[in-house]
């Protein structure tokens, strides 16, 4: 169980918190490096569809690509 807190004590903790979070940087795991156009564009087989740019910004986000634009 946790026990309450009072006002005080809970801007202690907070105040702790935030100077842990300045201290330590945060962990940055499985970043994708930023996309080289240029290259994409010279080594493809083919031409890109419309909106391919924005699906491959979805897909780094998590998000499903649309597929190509009509």
């Amino acid at each position: 169980m946790i026990e309450p807190m009072t006002e005080e004590e809970a801007a202690k903790e907070l105040a702790e918190v935030v100077a842990r979070a300045r201290r330590v940087p945060p962990r940055i795991e499985n970043v994708a490096p930023p996309i080289d156009l240029a290259l994409l564009r010279a080594l493809r087989p083919g031409p890109l569809y419309e909106g391919f740019e924005e699906d491959v910004k979805r897909m780094r986000r998590g998000l499903e690509p649309l597929g190509p634009r009509k």
